[in-house]
């Protein structure tokens, strides 16, 4: 049985916390609960719908363990959760809602059983084959991937970690040929994106020329890898697990503690996974950092590989400098970078929105070139992806809804369209998908471009294999314009030159990772507009996300499985 709230927590605002609140409160009270701790327990709930809004998966404060002392009925300790649901759950001075903390269980669980070791069959020469013209950590991912059930690969762009996967690859199917090998991302855009470099790299690798026949045709979204549809409701899990040998997952940095548990439960015993990413970038919009998290986890080092040398970005590169300096949280070094006057990164203070409007679209005109000349759809769509804006907030005069509709206006203007900042659809719009519909065949992320036709608007996207999709934009009903996006949406994007917009005034979003992954989206220039004295307190600022899931990694764990669902709270 699930217990369903009053009010949601997808709704805006605190109303679902305070509904929790009043609902625990009445089961405290109405279960023999102390009425000394009734306000404690409101506070308390209160706390944990703030923590989960901001990603924590729980509420870590020194001194909580002492709630242990309240016995409230609405609270179970950590060690009786197995045996007793109750909405809170209190690990030490952890406090969670019981959902997130049997997430974390699972998860640590279903991580235990795939990290084992697997007998290696190929011999040292074969390996050493493999490995030709690999530098030492891509050689170490290599033999990792060999032996463990799974494999953590991190690092930044241009660290080889597409480069590396295909040697895995060479390797792991040379073990064995009959491999039945899945390809997944977040999102669909990181998707697509993974498997269009994966066949570019193995077309530019001799080696691995048969590799292209046996590789999917696909890469899914976790949603579709899972069969989640439309619902929720994963069709694959712990009982029915995904028909795969090894499960290869990109942009890993991007998932969150919930879909983590579900797919981590859904891989087979005797399968294999590898995990692909870079740490240092924003984690998920909801609750965890379990990339991170596992990644620095002690009992997982045998199963973790960092890649280090960038070969996009060298020793001379200001993008790869600054990437840098903002990870190590150096404001110093970022400072003078960017007074520097690089030629790939380019800094300027913070203009007044119409002003700047100006300047971001001037990067566009190739775009605007390309559709007055009515070129080929892919020739288009080229254009446009050589340049974005990315915002770091939504809303305000320098988040993406403000930018979007400047832009669109001088879009229009340089289309020679008639300029109408409130027109939804337009020749030459932008569209991003912001819901998967699996009926179209267009997911979360997927960008295209706007064509008006005989018969209407038409938005064409990139295509996974063969021709461009063309879908009515009369049936993208969850879609928004492009010309700017946030950069949290940017993840699992490449550009060859990138535009950050930071807000006039601070803000608890302005963190190091959000710099971090907004420049690092540029793989030739990056321009950053800004205020010195924000980027300084961003720099400052490193997420900290409240977890338990690397204590539960790096303490031993019971051999205790679930075969059957406990029932939650929600």
């Amino acid at each position: 049985m699930t217990l369903k709230l009053p009010i949601d927590r997808s709704e805006y605002g605190s109303a679902w916390a305070d509904s929790l609140a009043s609902l625990l409160v009445r089961l405290h009270e109405t279960q023999g609960g102390n009425p000394q701790h009734t306000l404690r327990i409101a506070g308390l709930t209160r706390d944990i719908c703030m923590a989960l809004d901001s990603g924590h998966s729980c509420l870590d404060k020194p001194h909580l363990e002492k709630i242990a002392f309240y016995r409230s009925p609405v609270i179970v300790p950590a060690y009786q959760a197995l045996q007793r649901v109750a909405p809170l759950v209190l690990e030490q001075n952890r406090l969670y809602l019981y959902r997130y903390w049997f997430d974390e269980y699972q998860l640590a669980q279903a991580i235990q059983q795939l990290s084992r070791t697997i007998p290696v069959t190929l011999n040292r020469e074969q390996i050493n084959l493999i490995c030709h013209k690999t530098h030492s950590a891509q050689q170490q991912a290599i033999e990792v991937a060999l032996a463990q059930g799974l494999t953590i690969i991190t690092g930044g762009p241009g660290t080889g970690k597409t480069f590396t996967l295909v040697r895995i690859l060479m390797a792991l199917l040379q073990q064995n040929p009959q491999l039945k090998v899945a390809l997944a991302a977040p999102t669909g855009k990181a998707a697509a994106r993974m498997q269009e470099a994966l066949r570019n790299s193995l077309e530019q690798t001799p080696l691995a020329a048969d590799l292209l026949s046996v590789l999917p045709n696909t890469a899914f979204t976790l949603h579709r890898l899972l069969g989640m549809g439309h619902g929720t409701q994963a069709k694959f899990n712990q009982q029915q697990p995904l028909a795969y040998d090894l499960v290869i997952v990109d942009e890993a940095s991007m998932i969150d503690l919930r879909m983590a548990t579900q797919l981590l439960s859904a891989i087979a015993p005797t399968a294999q996974l590898i995990l692909l990413g870079d740490a240092n970038q924003l984690a998920a919009v909801e609750a965890g950092a379990v990339l991170a998290e596992i990644s620095k986890a002690q009992r997982l080092t045998q199963s973790s590989v960092q890649l280090t040398e960038s070969q996009r970005f060298g020793s001379d590169s200001g993008i790869g400098q600054l990437a840098t300096a903002i990870c190590d949280g150096d404001i110093e070094k970022t400072q003078e970078l960017l007074k520097r006057g690089l030629p790939d990164v380019l800094y300027h203070p913070l203009e007044v929105p119409d002003a700047l409007a100006q300047k971001l679209f001037k990067p566009y005109l190739p775009l605007v070139a390309a559709i007055k000349n009515q070129q080929a759809i892919t020739d288009i769509l080229k254009a446009f992806d050589q340049y974005r804006v990315l915002c770091a907030l939504r809303e305000g005069n320098y988040g993406v809804f403000s930018i979007n509709q400047r832009l669109s206006v001088l879009l229009q203007r340089a289309l020679l369209l008639a300029e109408d900042s409130s027109n939804v659809w337009f020749h030459g719009r932008p569209v991003m998908v912001t819901q998967n519909d699996y009926t179209l065949g267009v997911f979360n992320g997927d960008i295209g471009i706007t064509l008006e036709e005989d018969d209407g608007f038409y938005v064409y996207f990139p295509a996974r294999d063969g021709e461009p999709m063309r879908v009515s934009a009369a049936r993208l009903a969850h879609s928004e314009t492009a010309l700017a996006l946030t950069i949290h949406k940017s993840q699992g994007s490449e550009f060859k030159q990138v535009a950050v917009v930071l807000p006039k005034e601070d803000t608890p979003i302005l963190t190091r990772e959000l710099l971090y992954t907004g420049i690092t989206r540029a793989k030739s220039v990056v321009s950053i507009w800004g205020m010195t004295s924000l980027i300084e307190k961003a720099v400052q600022r490193k997420t900290q996300r409240a977890s338990g899931l690397q204590a539960k990694l790096d303490q031993t764990l019971g051999e205790v499985v679930y075969e059957t669902e406990v029932d939650s709270f929600e």
